[in-house]
């Protein structure tokens, strides 16, 4: 049985021919005599051959007319057209969806000085521009668009809409993490593909317009809702809760949770917040009143579906034991590296199951990258280095700069979202043709088979026709605190992170989520 409550309200030989020649000589015949005894007179019959001398015979040169044939048919050469919107003969314009960090920091959110609006596009130009001196995608250059939103302020989802769909002419979206699904639901119903790093509902998968690199919510919150199974967890009919939002993506994989734990026979409660409100404030408060709710009724543990940005509220108040709670990867960056380096102490502990890989394993040094992910990291720092002012390193959230306990400096790692979806969108555009459309784009996209996964899914993944996420595996995580007055130990690891901050431990082997 689900029980709903709703909270307050608050607003990608030729074969070799070999000639053979054959020769032949004439062969001998004696010659026979008759017995005389006198020399006959010679006789000259006209049957005998008359020797003469033979006049040399001078022949002249043949000389012939050339034949005038056809030249060979050849295919027509396609010339580059306007083939579709935002692409003209010379360029491709793609929308790239940037969250407005000064805005967020005007509103007094914390954020690395480092990170910054411009940073972040630079993050995706760094690779439009690499193309673009190779000669661009099939001989049009690539151009960015810059689109943004305010993530605490539902009412910049419309005008980001706008900017990509009507006020300019783009050939289709892209976007890290963090979009609305609001906003990508207005986006892809004006008819431009959109390619995201993070998950989203199935809806919006359904479209045939949205390709991500995670499953939809619904699958990681069952994934989620699984490996708590797995571990012998509290006996059915328990009373379980799932923390869910109005938001439709948060909706969709709360009731995806809420119907994996009735299936398992749990009694489940289902509270929702107000995430579209746009007071961020209140959408906390009433996270933390939904631990009252659920104690109150007599819930045993709690799903957590809500973003980390809207989770305070629940942290503080389900802190030191008060409400047990298991997080789940349905929301952008939710347990990303960024996303639990910004986890308050009372979230560690909690468990998470993604599709997102972490640096460092339970016990472990950190692990080294895969090749796709050296390659990765060698082109950030060429491009990035001098702007940190050093190399990147792994676990250290985007954006930091951390200096640990012994004065070691550890600098933003690269960016595995942005790396992964340029590499996708390169190989998308190429084979859509000399003229691609949005059709030929999703077509192509959708084709390329598998493909590496940046700090994802095992190192690999799949696209095709009937599956528009590429991660095919999922594990287990475990959130744990650090900080920079913590000495690293005989591993390099800040109580098993990488870096000296809350960080993901991986727990779990990777399993799959098809």
């Amino acid at each position: 049985m689900i029980r709903r409550t709703r909270l307050a309200v608050a607003a990608i030989a030729g074969l070799s021919l070999i000639a053979a020649s054959c020769g032949g000589g004439d062969e001998d015949t004696p010659a026979t005599q008759a017995e005389t005894t006198t020399a006959p007179e010679p006789v000259v019959t006209e049957a005998d051959p008359v020797v003469t001398e033979a006049e040399p015979v001078v022949t002249e040169p043949v000389v012939t007319e050339p034949v005038e044939t056809d030249p060979p048919e050849t295919e027509p050469v396609e010339e580059l057209e306007a083939s579709d919107v935002g692409v003209t003969e010379e360029a491709i314009t793609i929308a790239v969806a940037i969250s407005d960090l000064e805005a967020i920091r005007a509103m007094g959110i914390s954020i690395p000085e480092t990170l910054t609006t411009e940073h972040l596009l630079n993050r995706w130009t760094v690779y439009f521009d690499a193309w673009n001196a190779e000669g661009g995608i099939n001989g049009r250059a690539v151009e960015p668009l810059l689109v943004t939103w305010n993530p605490l302020d539902p009412s910049t989802f419309d005008s980001l809409c706008a900017a990509a769909t009507i006020d300019n002419e783009a050939f289709m979206l892209i976007n890290g993490t963090g979009l609305s699904a609001v906003a990508m639901q207005c986006v892809a119903d004006g008819g431009l593909p959109i390619m995201y790093g993070d998950v989203v509902s199935q809806d919006l998968l359904d479209t045939g317009l949205v390709v991500s690199l995670a499953p939809p919510a619904q699958v990681m919150a069952t994934a989620g809702v699984a490996a708590w199974l797995a571990d012998e967890p509290i006996a059915a009919p328990a009373k379980i809760g799932v923390l869910s939002s109005n938001s439709p993506l948060i909706s969709a994989a709360g009731d995806a949770a809420a119907e994996a734990l009735v299936e398992a026979g749990y009694e489940v409660q289902v509270i929702e917040t107000n995430s579209l409100g746009g007071d961020n404030a209140a959408t906390n408060e009433e996270g933390g009143a939904a631990v009252g709710t659920f104690a109150a009724a007599g819930v045993q543990h709690v799903f957590v579906a809500t973003p980390f940005t809207e989770n305070t509220g629940f942290w503080n108040a389900a802190a030191g034991g008060v409400m047990p709670y298991t997080l789940l990867d349905t929301a952008s960056s939710q347990c990303s590296t960024f996303g639990l380096s910004r986890a308050p102490a009372a979230s560690a502990g909690s468990v998470c199951a993604t599709v997102f890989d972490h640096a460092t394993a339970e016990g472990q040094a950190p692990r080294p990258d895969l090749p796709f992910e050296a390659e990765c990291r060698a082109f950030f720092d060429a491009n990035f280095a001098e702007y940190y002012g050093g190399k990147s390193n792994s676990g250290v959230p985007a954006g930091q700069i951390l200096t640990d306990v012994d004065g070691k400096v550890l600098i933003s790692d690269y960016a595995p979202g942005e790396c992964t979806i340029a590499n996708l969108l390169k190989q998308g555009l190429t084979n859509a043709g000399i003229n691609p459309t949005r059709d030929s784009f999703i077509e192509a996209l959708l084709n390329l088979g598998e493909q590496p996964f940046a700090n994802g899914s095992n190192g690999v993944g799949t696209l095709s026709p009937d599956k528009p996420y590429l991660a095919d595996s999922a594990h287990t995580i475990r959130i744990t605190t650090a900080d920079t007055t913590v000495k690293a130990d005989a591993n390099g690891t800040y109580n098993g992170c990488a870096a000296p901050v809350n960080c993901g431990v991986v727990v779990g082997d990777w399993a799959s989520v098809n």
